[in-house]
């Protein structure tokens, strides 16, 4: 009689408080995590309507706080990955921006954008505009073996993995570790570049698996 009784009260509601119904319902639901304990969920029934509604209230606003707070820790990690990773290309010798790299090579900044979208230079957004590691380039143009080794990796490899290899000490046959970048930057001797091209050949292959 009871169940029935609450049937018919549900079917007199207006189109809007049925609405109101299923949103009162769908917060009631996310809620019930909360009563998993069994001891939790007694609890909660023995108490009347009102002190019912405060306590759900009371639980919802804890929930919103604790996603707040991991909203605020998430963007704390991603500001602080950032500013490592500015911090980084700083300790590689630093950015230029994309006029320098157009006069660098002898090039419009269109021609720029269009290396940079065929993965031909490495570049990064910042603040909207883009940013290139100063390491690519010398006075007259682009570091020797950039060419090379740009050609070696898969052309999908994003430039921040192209960088992080770049950035990699490679095993020489005398024993001695360089980095890519350092092989280029001492002038790109041809049996230092030919393992830097293979590393960065063998990485494309490994993303692209």
């Amino acid at each position: 009689m009871c169940v029935q009784s609450k049937s018919n009260a549900s079917e007199r509601l207006t189109e809007y408080q049925q609405n109101l119904l299923k949103r009162i319902n769908n917060v009631a639901v996310s809620l019930m995590p909360e009563f998993e304990d069994k001891n939790q969920a007694v609890d909660a029934l023995m108490l009347d309507d009102g002190s019912l509604l405060q306590l759900l209230c009371s639980i919802q606003m804890k929930q919103k706080t604790r996603t707040s707070d991991d909203e605020a820790q998430e963007a704390r990690r991603r500001r602080e990955d950032l500013e490592a990773f500015y911090s980084d290309l700083q300790e590689l010798g630093g950015v230029v921006k994309v006029n320098f790299v157009a006069d660098t090579l002898g090039i419009t900044r269109q021609a720029v954008n269009v290396r940079v979208k065929n993965n031909q230079l490495i570049a990064f957004k910042k603040n909207g505009d883009f940013i290139f590691p100063v390491f690519q380039f010398t006075h007259k143009g682009l570091v020797p073996g950039f060419e090379e080794i740009m050609r070696a990796f898969d052309e999908d490899t994003h430039p921040l993995l192209r960088l992080n290899l770049l950035k990699a000490p490679i095993q020489l046959d005398d024993g001695v570790s360089k980095t890519p970048i350092k092989i280029m930057q001492e002038g790109a001797k041809p049996e230092e570049l030919e393992l830097a091209i293979r590393a960065a050949r063998l990485f494309g292959s490994h993303i692209s698996s």
